[in-house]
């Protein structure tokens, strides 16, 4: 392993190894103020230099946005990692090792899809470190059993050699199987979305943040609750949080027999030693629970969105009534009212929750102002959109504590976090480690007797107030944090101070880096592959087609699609679980635009089984404004298409680009819209995509087409982000301007 800490570099020297322009580094510097400090060497009289390893640390910290990885970059993978290559640093690398391992699912190209693929490796890796010492045949025997693998996967050629690879190249210890681990679950996340992940796994961010608040006060647990655990995200962040001396015995219920699979995986991998994990659904299923009557000291979950209690399930607990009332068939106000039973005297809970719990009307307006009468609500911490995966939902983490006397009627903290966090690619937003501590700040400040203000322990501040029962009962029982922080005029806000104008101009600067950072990426794209335009004097026997290029009938490139008749019961309001549908208002620029994506059940969508979409195949929109396409990514696979679509699935994934370069061009739009029929609404018919002719060059040319098109639309989506951030600097500089707190300076 390469000794960093024996080198220094210039901010030369990091722009270059860090792939960005040298202002950049600059700007870094000039923001942030824990930038590591410059020294001077004897060797470079008169110029700063830096510590290698101080820097690599500090870089660990700034993850490569999406749009700015290098092939072979994973994700996940930071400006540090990028850093150490640079410097020939030979350590073992966990986010280029989960790269390596993604990248040999091309080997089971169409044999297995993405999440059987993904449960192998997880498999593996835990095999790997668990049982370090075992044989290469019992270890792999032993990773089969894990899940309930298909045949095809244990008997396939690839298997062995892939067990073979996670041996030899991942070190033999618990905690880098465990970071790859990690990392592997992340993926699953990503890329699954609401098709099996987003039910399963929750931001590690958001896992971190629900942890670091609870361990933030009070002593250690004796017991720690998870009754909708998913993959056991939030539960190993629990662990994490507490002191290594602190072994609380840790429960945890799912419904999905995966799930509590992977949950248990997770659990050791991170060193849990007292665990008990039940399989059933907890709110339906009283016998599913914890299992101890004097109740648990910390709750920690992040239950379903749009989860519905069934009738059976509201007989049965009718029952036993609710403490603070029948919630019908919302599942949010049942999963809190619960939580709150679970816990014992003194015990505390972290429980995320769309935002839409705490602003609807009717019985919930009802349940809230019990429990916020009797003291349960302790504070709520809005959180911004694109956390997860998929959504844009905004969600809060609502702080409870079992029911006393001496609490009854307390005031509630509420946190607007809604502007922190930073985008890592067009719908994903992350938490920084200074974005947890200025909400755990935020909020021990405010507990320890402070009003909320995180100053005083050297954190950012966040937006915050406390407010009385009389002045919640105002706002008609209201708890988001953003409209209840937020000033009562557009033009002064008599919260503003110092500190809240700082942290304004830091966004503000946050958001020229970013666009510094896109400008460097957008240079780099100007780069296009090399091509010079050279007119083909020699023709064929037609006068379009060049020799060697032929004309081929789409419907024998590709297998055409389309979308199902009649309606879908799509998911009103809240986003539930289940799987995205693309619709025609989600094609734009030759992408899927994921905000506005609405799902369909797990239980529907087998019916539409034969409507998934898979990286490399095209939509196409086939009624109303025909003829728009998009490709499909890694980013949607496994998604469905919806009924005003056509999926153009070609016979060989490698010619996608270049079909969506055809299939885009002037002269084949008007071919497709010359064949549209209708008066009011117009539709063009399978039968006639079918039909159309394509003009095929040699494959060496073939390629170079595509690969030219495919870089000018990935130039085209890094410059919407772009404008997207222009238009955020802007704004965010228009109210400093005119709040009369910022005066320009007048130069030039």
């Amino acid at each position: 392993m390469t000794d960093l800490g024996r080198y220094l570099v210039t901010r030369g020297d990091i722009a270059r190894l860090t792939g960005v322009q040298r202002p950049a580094v600059t700007n870094w510097e000039r923001r942030h103020h824990d930038f590591p400090e410059p020294t001077q060497s004897s060797d470079r009289p008169g110029i700063d230099v830096f510590r290698a390893d101080r820097i690599a640390a500090w870089l660990d910290r700034r993850r490569i946005p999406a749009n700015g990885r290098r092939d072979g970059e994973p994700s996940g993978a930071t400006f540090g990692d990028r850093f150490r290559r640079g410097l020939g640093d030979d350590r073992f690398n966990a986010p280029e090792f989960v790269g390596r391992l993604l990248d040999r699912q091309d080997r089971f190209r169409g044999e297995l899809v993405s999440d059987e693929y993904l449960k192998l490796l997880l498999a593996l890796v835990y095999t790997r470190g668990t049982a370090p010492d075992a044989r290469e045949p019992e270890a792999y025997r032993k990773a089969l059993t894990l899940f309930d693998f298909a045949p095809r996967i244990a008997g396939h050629r690839e298997t062995p050699a892939l067990a073979d690879f996670v041996s030899q190249w991942i070190p033999a210890r618990r905690e880098e199987c465990a970071a790859v681990f990690d990392l592997l679950v992340d993926h699953y996340r990503s890329t699954q979305g609401r098709r099996d992940g987003g039910e399963f796994f929750t931001p590690r961010s958001v896992a971190q943040t629900m942890a670091r608040l609870l361990a933030a006060t009070g002593p250690p647990p004796k017991q720690v609750h998870d009754p909708f655990c998913r993959a056991g995200e939030v539960l190993t962040a629990l662990l994490a949080a507490l002191p290594a001396r602190g072994a609380p015995l840790v429960t945890g219920s799912t419904p999905s027999g995966d799930a509590l699979t992977l949950a248990g995986m997770n659990l050791t991998l991170h060193g849990a030693r007292q665990t008990v994990l039940r399989h059933g659904m907890e709110i339906e299923d009283p016998h599913a629970g914890p299992g101890d009557p004097q109740g648990v000291d910390w709750v920690a979950t992040n239950p379903p969105f749009g989860f519905k209690l069934s009738d059976a399930a509201r007989e049965a607990r009718g029952r036993r009534p609710w403490p603070y009332g029948p919630p019908g068939s919302r599942g949010d106000l049942a999963w809190l009212q619960h939580v709150v039973e679970l816990l014992a005297p003194g015990g505390r809970a972290a429980v995320v929750m769309p935002n839409g719990a705490g602003s609807a009307g009717g019985r919930a307006q009802e349940i809230r102002a019990r429990m916020i009468r009797d003291g349960v609500v302790e504070c709520v911490i809005e959180l911004p959109s694109h956390l997860f995966t998929d959504t844009a939902i905004p969600v809060s983490i609502w702080m409870l504590s079992r029911p006393l006397p001496s609490v009854q009627g307390r005031d509630v903290l509420f946190i607007d976090g809604s502007a922190l966090g930073g985008m890592t690619g067009p719908t994903s937003r992350e938490f920084t480690d200074a974005d947890i501590a200025a909400l755990v700040a935020t909020y021990t400040a405010w507990r320890s007797g402070g009003s909320g203000d995180a100053a005083a322990i050297n954190a950012p501040p966040v937006p915050s107030r406390a407010l009385g029962l009389d002045e919640i009962g105002e706002w008609e029982y209201r708890l988001t944090p953003h409209a209840l922080v937020g000033p009562d005029t557009p033009f002064v806000d008599p919260g503003s101070t110092e500190r809240n104008l700082a942290l304004r101009l830091e966004r503000l600067a946050e958001a020229e880096e970013q666009l510094w950072e896109l400008s460097t990426d957008a240079a780099s794209l100007c780069k296009v592959e090399p091509w010079t335009a050279v007119p083909i004097a020699d023709r064929g026997p037609s006068d379009s087609t060049p020799l060697e290029w032929r004309e081929v009938p789409l419907g024998e490139l590709a297998e055409i699609t389309t979308g199902p008749g009649g309606k879908w019961r799509e998911a009103a309001g809240e986003p539930s679980a289940g799987i995205p549908v693309v619709r025609a208002r989600n094609v734009s620029g030759h992408r899927i635009l994921h905000e506005g994506t609405g799902t369909i059940s797990l239980e529907e969508a087998r019916a539409y089984a034969r409507y998934r979409l898979r990286a490399g195949d095209l939509v196409m929109t086939r009624s109303g404004t025909v003829g728009r396409c998009a490709l499909i990514t890694a980013a949607e696979d496994g998604w469905l298409f919806g009924t005003h679509l056509v999926r153009i699935r070609p016979h060989h994934p490698e010619w996608s680009d270049y079909l969506l370069g055809f299939l885009t061009r002037s002269g084949t739009q008007n071919w497709i819209d010359r064949r549209a029929l209708g008066t009011a609404v117009r539709h063009v018919s399978a039968r006639d995509l079918a039909r159309l002719p394509v003009l095929i060059p040699p494959d060496a040319e073939r390629e170079r087409i595509g690969r030219l098109l495919h870089q000018l639309d990935e130039r085209r989506r890094i410059h919407a982000s772009v404008i997207t951030t222009l238009d955020g600097y802007r704004a965010e500089l228009a109210d400093l301007l005119m709040s009369g707190d910022v005066r320009a300076d007048g130069k030039d």
